[in-house]
């Protein structure tokens, strides 16, 4: 029987309406039922001598929505980069800001016309004033791509300029659409191309249309074979995942946003490139 065909329709209704909802619905819908328990909490208080001071009610106010406002990622997540490359081949564009265009074209060892000619396929110059020098020192630049991949994925499956890659490539997988919730979190989760498919769950392989991170997927408790000495029989071994800790998962997921919310075309924001 569906819970909600017993007698308890009304709590399990409030229980499902929490647990889909923001850490800011969630402060919203408990708020009345904290500030009618304050009374009743500041009567204990007073009649208990050993306990400190009551706190100003602002402040019991917070204190007492900490455990409903936190980040589902409190506690940190597991994820651990797998050097698969697969994350450079989805269907999608990469675009660099003008400080990263200069970055990476200074690393390269190309002048600013040469860094375009071999690897811009698009540009989107700022609607302001000046001369076109100015506008292009200010244009945003769509990387090419090459045999279904970003053209600076190397033969070996690596990206040729990790290390000034740009911020779209850095703060992934924690950009906010996929950190919202732990079901974006974990929709983004792949098996390994030697993993093994569950049953009974939602596993699924990575796919250039959908995407994915391997990474991610750990955390679940995949077993994926021949990894850490995995037997032969199609079993595997569990993997043991770092944990990326809750200040790291923010300070990338705002860098994500800073840098997605500053390009100047809407139209793409919202279609094919949305962090």
């Amino acid at each position: 029987m569906h819970p909600c065909q017993n007698g308890t329709p009304k709590l399990y209704n409030f229980l499902s309406v929490i647990s889909n909802t923001t850490m800011a619905q969630r402060s919203l819908l408990l708020l009345p039922f904290l500030l009618l328990l304050l009374p009743f909490t500041s009567h204990s208080l007073s009649n208990n001598n050993s306990q400190p001071p009551k706190k100003p009610l602002l402040r019991q106010i917070r204190s007492a929505l900490a455990p409903f406002t936190l980040p589902w990622y409190e506690q940190g997540l597991h994820f651990s980069c797998t050097s698969c490359g697969k994350c450079c081949k989805v269907d999608g564009d990469v675009w660099l800001a003008p400080e990263e265009t200069v970055r990476i074209a200074r690393y390269l060892g190309y002048d600013a016309g040469e860094f375009r000619r071999e690897y811009v396929r698009a540009e989107v110059v700022p609607d302001v004033g000046g001369s076109g020098e100015d506008k292009e020192a200010l244009s945003w630049l769509c990387l090419k791509r090459r045999e279904g991949a970003c053209i600076f994925l190397d033969a070996l499956g690596k990206c040729s300029i990790y290390d000034v890659r740009p911020i779209q490539c850095e703060t992934y997988p924690f950009w906010p659409s996929i950190v919202a919730t732990r079901g974006d979190w974990e929709d983004e989760a792949v098996v390994p191309e030697e993993g093994v498919l569950r049953e009974g769950t939602s596993d699924r392989y990575w796919t250039a249309e959908l995407g994915g991170c391997e990474g991610i997927l750990l955390d679940g408790g995949q077993h994926v074979k021949g990894m850490d000495g995995g037997n032969n029989d199609g079993e595997g071994v569990k993997v043991e995942v770092p944990i990326v800790h809750r200040e790291e998962i923010v300070a990338k997921m705002k860098a994500a946003k800073k840098h997605w919310k500053r390009f100047p075309v809407e139209d793409i924001k919202q279609s094919t490139w949305y962090l």
